[in-house]
């Protein structure tokens, strides 16, 4: 009776340590996946502090479109931080300050 309960013990420890491998495994490649590709994170683009000269255009006419007035942008700073949470709090907080009709 000692040998089954045994028996039973080991092979439920071991699916057990299966399974939290396989759990580590995919938490790790997800981890990889999110990183940034180096070929993309050493592009340098221009004089905006490496972002795509047609990118800045493009925020330009977004922004002239959005506010119906000539726009200059003078300066892009990309944030490449993990703090999605903080960063969609802060957005959430600048959009209270919003003085305009909401979109």
């Amino acid at each position: 009776m000692n040998a089954g309960i045994l028996l039973v013990a080991v092979t439920c420890l071991g699916i057990v340590m299966v399974a939290m491998s396989l759990l580590a495994g995919v938490c790790e490649l997800l981890r990889r996946l999110g990183q940034r590709r180096p070929d993309v994170a050493a592009a340098d683009g221009g004089s905006s502090g490496g972002v795509d000269p047609h990118l800045v255009v493009l925020l330009t006419a977004a922004a002239s479109e959005a506010l119906g007035a000539p726009v200059a942008v003078h300066k892009v700073h990309v944030h490449t931080g993990g703090d999605r949470w903080s960063r969609a709090g802060r957005m959430d907080i600048m959009d209270s300050h919003r003085i305009g009709p909401r979109r």
